[in-house]
C-alpha cells in the first residue's frame, strides 16, 4: 500500500465516524489520544487534514520521560492536559511493579480515558499480535456482561449515531491507522515535515519510562539517565514492601533488579543464588552477591539514608 493510499483510507473513516463522534460529544467530537509519540503525531494530522471535529489530550501519568513532557509542551501546546487521580508512583505504592499480564497502569492510567465519547488511537496491526486482531472500529463496553471487552463494529454502524452508553461509560473505539507499516509513519513525518521526539534518537519507542514492555536496556537507560526518577521508584516501593511484607524476593533492590531481568522469579533466584528463607529488608538492601544488579549495575545502598 501506498502512503497515498494509507491516508485517504484513514481520513475516510475519520470522516465516516464524525456523525457519532458528535453525537456522544457534541461540543468537542472525537476524543483524540495523544502521547508525543510518532503514531499520536500523525494521527492528530490525519485529523486536522480530514477536518473532523476532535479534542486531542495527554494524559500525564508521571511516568513519562522529561523529554517527551517538553517536546508536547513546545511542540503541540493546543494538547490539553488530563490529571489521573492518583499517578504511577501512587499506583506502584498500591500494587508494586506492573507485568505484562498486570497492567494496572494502563487500566488506571490510559485506558480509562474518554469514558462516553468516540476515541481516535494511533495503533497498528503491525504492533504486536493483540493489535493484529483489532478491529478499526470497536465498542469497549460497560455492561456487566461484556465488561471490559471489545465488541466489533462495521464502518457503516459509525454513521448509524444511535449507540446508547450505559452510563456515559462505553468508549467506542476508532483505529483509523491500523494499516499503517513503520515505515509509513515516518515517510508521513518526513514528508509533512513533523517535528521528531528527541527520545527517537536513543530508543525505537516513546513512552512510560518504567513500562513492562520496554526492553532491559532501556529500563537500565531511564535508570542511569533520570536518577531522580529512580529514586521515587524505590522510596515509593518502599511503601509497598512495607504494608504487604510476604515477598518472593528478600529486598526492594532485588525486587526491581528482577523486574528489569525479565526472568521469571524462579530463574531470577537461581541466577543470583538466593536462597529462602529470605528476610525481607526496606530500601536499596544490597543482595548477596556483592551488590551487582543487572548490567553490573552497583547496589547504592545509602540511598534510603537521603529519605
Amino acid at each position: 500500500m501506498e502512503l497515498s493510499e494509507a491516508i485517504a483510507k484513514s481520513i475516510l473513516l475519520l470522516q465516516q465516524g464524525e456523525p457519532l463522534a458528535l453525537a456522544m460529544n457534541p461540543a468537542q467530537g472525537y476524543h483524540l489520544a495523544f502521547s508525543g509519540g510518532k503514531d499520536s503525531q500523525v494521527l492528530l494530522s490525519l485529523a486536522k487534514l480530514s477536518g473532523v471535529r476532535f479534542h486531542a489530550e495527554y494524559t500525564v501519568t508521571g511516568n513519562d520521560a522529561p523529554e517527551n513532557v517538553y517536546f508536547i509542551r513546545e511542540h503541540y501546546p493546543y494538547v490539553h492536559w488530563l490529571h489521573p487521580r492518583k499517578k504511577f508512583f501512587a499506583l506502584v505504592r498500591e500494587k508494586g511493579l506492573p507485568t505484562i499480564t498486570r497492567r494496572f497502569c494502563c487500566e488506571r492510567l490510559k485506558e480509562g480515558m474518554g469514558k462516553g465519547e468516540a476515541v481516535l488511537t494511533g495503533v497498528r496491526w503491525e504492533e504486536s499480535r493483540k493489535r493484529s486482531a483489532y478491529q478499526p472500529v470497536e465498542v469497549m463496553s460497560r455492561r456487566k456482561e461484556h465488561q471490559g471487552q471489545d465488541h466489533g463494529r462495521s464502518v457503516e454502524w459509525l454513521q448509524q449515531t444511535e449507540h446508547q452508553c450505559i452510563k456515559g461509560q462505553d468508549r467506542v473505539m476508532v483505529r483509523p491507522m491500523l494499516h499503517w507499516t513503520s515505515d509509513m509513519v515516518w515517510e508521513y513525518i518526513s514528508r509533512f515535515n513533523l517535528p521528531v521526539n528527541p527520545l527517537y534518537k536513543d530508543h525505537g519507542r516513546v513512552g512510560c519510562m518504567f513500562c513492562p514492555f520496554a526492553s532491559r536496556q532501556q529500563l537500565q537507560w531511564y535508570r542511569n539517565q533520570y536518577a531522580g526518577f529512580d529514586k521515587a521508584l524505590h522510596l515509593a516501593l518502599d511503601d509497598y514492601w512495607m504494608k504487604y511484607p510476604q515477598h518472593m524476593l528478600p529486598s526492594v533492590y532485588a525486587y526491581v533488579d528482577w523486574w528489569i531481568s525479565k526472568d521469571t522469579v524462579e530463574v531470577y533466584k537461581a541466577r543470583r543464588g538466593f536462597k529462602e528463607p529470605f528476610y525481607p529488608t526496606v530500601g536499596y538492601a544490597c543482595p548477596p552477591d556483592g551488590g551487582k544488579g543487572f548490567n553490573g549495575t552497583q547496589c547504592r545502598s545509602s540511598l534510603n539514608e537521603s529519605r
